[in-house]
């Protein structure tokens, strides 16, 4: 008996901007068990945990600009919100919500 293939989901077409309390990041480098290190839009460095809906469903490497939510007991961790992909991100730019010279490793 054949598989059906599963359907890719449609990318949403509204552009997800950081509300109150959200950071854009860039992810510097996977450390595995669903944990990453992000150099976040406001200076630092965080440990950020991939929450469990997004496993398989969306995958994250290095270079990577995501969102994320810190930590209200501890602003040196985070839970990932939403991962950018590269036509966001150029919207995101435009917008000016973040700089090119974030995304080539510079500060804000």
């Amino acid at each position: 008996m054949a598989r059906k293939k599963k359907r890719r989901q449609e990318r949403p077409k509204e552009l997800v901007l950081p509300a109150e309390g959200e950071i854009v990041c860039v992810v510097e480098r996977l450390l595995g068990a669903e944990h990453l290190i992000a150099r976040c839009a406001d200076g630092k460095s965080r440990m950020c945990r991939i929450p469990g809906r997004f496993k398989r469903r969306v995958w994250i490497r290095e270079g990577d600009v995501i969102l994320i939510v810190p930590w209200e007991f501890d602003d040196r961790k985070a839970d990932v919100v939403h991962r950018y992909f590269p036509d966001e991100v150029r919207q995101l730019v435009d917008k000016g919500v973040i700089s090119p010279e974030f995304l080539e490793g510079g500060a804000i």
